[in-house]
């Protein structure tokens, strides 16, 4: 099971649950055996109706920085990446490898309306994003080898993310793929 007392993962959870997604979450208490060695599970393989089915590394960050901000902090461990790329060739096409990023803060005492993006879970509000696995991998930097982790730079990161519902079509209508980034407006 996905680790529940991990509550960037519990909450992902529940907002999946909510909007009726199918979904499995999968045992991350032992690592799956790839030839020698072992491979990270990922969190959560979600079975959207109309778009590929997506194989889920789920990070939980900050919302907003010391002042305030929205820093966009997006950094992984290579392993995190390892896992995501052997799931994804192991799954095969009808599956697409994602980054989903649980971004946690505390709910404003003069908020903005509930229809601003935020799911309530447990005292805290949560806003969803995602990045492909190959989006993330073409722009990555390190850093630093002692840390084992990577991250995009802020200002592509902020460029290829899309709220996770744009990845997540439950309805024929809906687009199949998230619209590129010349086709949005931001």
């Amino acid at each position: 099971m996905a680790i529940r007392s991990n509550h960037y993962e519990a909450a992902f959870e529940a907002y999946i649950r909510s909007l009726r997604v199918p979904c499995v979450a999968v045992d991350e208490a032992k690592r799956a055996i790839f030839g020698d060695g072992g491979v990270k599970n990922p969190d959560f393989l979600l079975y959207p109706r109309f778009a590929d089915n997506l194989v889920v590394e789920v990070k939980g960050k900050r919302a907003k920085d010391r002042r305030g901000r929205r820093d966009w902090e997006n950094w992984v461990t290579t392993d995190d990446l390892d896992g995501l790329v052997r799931w994804g060739e192991l799954f095969g096409p009808g599956f697409r490898p994602i980054l989903a990023f649980a971004y946690a803060e505390q709910p404003q005492e003069f908020g903005l309306a509930s229809h601003d993006g935020a799911f309530a879970f447990r005292g805290l509000e949560y806003r969803f994003w995602a990045v492909g696995l190959d989006d993330y991998l073409a722009h990555l930097r390190s850093r630093g080898p002692a840390w084992k982790a990577v991250a995009m730079a802020r200002r592509a990161f902020r460029r290829r993310v899309r709220p996770l519902s744009e990845w997540l079509p439950m309805l024929a209508e809906s687009p199949r793929r998230p619209k590129p980034v010349k086709e949005r407006e931001r």
